[in-house]
């Protein structure tokens, strides 16, 4: 891992590839916090980054005569909420890393090459952000996934044959109850 600061993990300088003998990997562990844009969270959907998560990041990096060719791996830990049983699951976003750096990018399919350092953090950010699970998250052991999910419409009491019209309700819903709608 580079002794550099946190602030500057994510910027390459350039003088590294120019040397005779250059040092082309770069191996660090950055706080997602520094990967977050006010615009845009590193959440897609309900599956989310927390900002106190390390990035762990491992490129190697070439001088091409296009610009600089990026290659490796980058990894960070997400959350989010079991759509059965509600209980918090981990996962983990893994992106395998092949983009190029140049003077004048092409949008999409290149990342801008600055003079003095190449800057990391639209990339990274971008490639684990295309890892993370898009839908419906369920946690991985079924079994136990199904003894705690809530079982709604379910009888309360087995001597009722009634099912009340509260015992069908998930309360996760709950908040919907107290909207009122004017009549026209």
């Amino acid at each position: 891992m580079n002794n550099e600061s946190s602030l500057s993990a994510l910027r390459v300088p350039l003088e590294r590839l120019q040397r005779l003998e250059p040092i082309r990997t770069w191996q660090v562990e950055v706080s997602a916090a520094q990967l977050e844009d006010l615009e845009a969270p590193l959440q897609i959907g309900d599956v989310l980054i927390p900002s106190d998560r390390l990035v762990a990041i491992n490129l190697v990096l070439d001088k091409v005569s296009e610009g600089v060719a990026v290659s490796g791996k980058v990894a960070v830990n997400w959350i989010a909420d079991c759509a059965r049983c509600l209980r918090q699951i981990d996962g983990q976003a893994a992106a395998e890393i092949e983009e190029l750096f140049e003077q004048n990018p092409r949008e999409g399919e290149s990342y801008l090459l600055g003079d003095e350092f190449l800057d990391l953090t639209v990339m990274v950010r971008e490639a684990i952000l295309l890892e993370l699970p898009v839908g419906v998250v369920r946690c991985l052991n079924v079994q136990e996934c199904s003894e705690a999910a809530p079982s709604y419409g379910e009888k309360k009491n087995e001597s009722s044959e009634e099912v009340s019209e509260s015992d069908l309700r998930d309360p996760r819903w709950a908040a919907l109850d107290e909207l009122v709608f004017e009549e026209e």
